[in-house]
C-alpha cells in the first residue's frame, strides 16, 4: 500500500475512495439527486440509459446514468441529518456540483394536498448538524434560486401541482413531529405544539433532511435545492398509501430542471 492509499483516522480514504459511498474517483457526475431511501435508488435506475449501478454500503446507494441524455448521478441519503451529511461531503469530494434533494414531507396547510409537490425556498428547524454547518442556524437556510425556480417550471409544464415554500426539517420522527411513541400516548400531552411552532414560522411543510441539505452545501461549495413529494397532510390527517408515481414524477421535475439550467454545466465522466 502506497502513501496516498494509505488511510488516516483525519481521511479515511483509500486509493481516492471513500469510507462510506460504495463508489470512487470518476464515478460521480457533477448532478446528484438524493432520495433518502436506498430501495427508491433501484426504482429511478430504470428510468435512465447507460446507468452503472454502483451497489450499496449501509444506507448508500449509487447509480449513474443519464436522463434523456443528461448525465446523472443518484445517491441515497438515508434518514435525518448525520447520514445527508455524509453523503453531501463524499459527494462533494468526488466532483459533485449540484444536488436536489427528492423525497417526502408532511404538509402543515391543508391546502397542499397529498399527491403534490413542494420546491423548498428555504428551510427552518433545528437539526444538529445545521449547528455546526451553519453560522446563522437560526435562520432560514436559502436554496439556490434557479434551481429553486427552475424545479417548479419543470414541474408546472408537466401539468403537476408544485408550491414553493418554507419547510421545517426535524432530527426527530416521533415527538418531534407531534406523534405518540406508545399507543397509549398522546404526543401532546409529552411535546405539544411542535408543528404549530414551524407553522407560525411559516412553515408549509415538515421533513428531515431539507435543511441539513441547504446548510451543509451551502458550506462546502454545492448548489442545493430540495423538491418534495406531500406524501402525508397534518392538517387534514390524510396519507398517501400509493407514492411510486409522486417518486417517479420527482426524478421527472428535478431531472428536466437540471438540464434546462446551465448555470454549472455538467462534465460527462467517462
Amino acid at each position: 500500500m502506497n502513501a496516498e492509499s494509505q488511510p488516516t483516522a483525519l481521511r479515511p480514504f483509500v486509493g481516492g475512495r471513500p469510507p462510506h459511498l460504495p463508489c470512487g474517483p470518476g464515478d460521480i457526475q457533477a448532478d446528484v439527486l438524493l432520495p433518502g431511501d436506498p430501495d427508491r435508488v433501484r426504482l429511478l435506475a430504470g428510468m435512465l440509459d447507460d446507468v452503472t449501478d454502483f451497489g450499496r454500503r449501509r444506507e448508500f446507494a449509487i447509480v449513474s446514468g443519464r436522463y434523456k441524455g443528461h448525465p446523472l448521478t443518484i445517491c441515497s441519503s438515508g434518514i435525518g441529518g448525520p447520514s445527508t451529511e455524509i453523503a453531501l461531503v463524499e459527494l462533494a469530494m468526488l466532483g459533485a456540483k449540484r444536488v436536489i434533494r427528492i423525497g417526502g414531507m408532511s404538509s402543515l396547510v391543508d391546502d397542499i394536498p397529498t399527491g403534490s409537490f413542494v420546491s423548498a425556498a428555504d428551510a427552518i428547524g433545528a437539526t444538529g448538524v445545521t449547528q455546526l454547518y451553519s453560522a446563522t442556524p437560526s435562520e432560514a437556510q436559502p436554496a439556490d434560486l434557479e434551481l429553486c425556480e427552475s424545479l417548479c417550471a419543470a414541474a408546472r409544464s408537466r401539468g403537476l401541482a408544485i408550491r414553493k415554500g418554507t419547510v421545517a426539517t426535524t432530527d426527530s420522527y416521533y415527538l418531534g413531529q407531534d406523534r405518540p411513541f406508545r399507543d397509549d400516548i398522546d404526543a401532546a400531552a409529552t411535546h405539544p405544539g411542535q408543528l404549530e411552532i414551524f407553522r407560525k414560522r411559516g412553515a408549509v411543510g415538515v421533513d428531515m433532511e431539507c435543511q441539513v441539505v441547504l446548510s451543509v452545501s451551502r458550506r462546502i461549495g454545492l448548489k442545493a435545492a430540495c423538491l418534495l413529494g406531500v406524501h402525508g397532510n397534518r392538517a387534514t390527517n390524510d396519507w398517501l398509501v400509493d407514492y411510486e408515481s409522486t417518486q417517479r414524477n420527482l426524478l421527472h421535475i428535478a431531472g428536466a430542471a437540471l438540464s434546462q439550467s446551465c448555470t454549472t454545466p455538467n462534465e460527462t465522466k467517462e
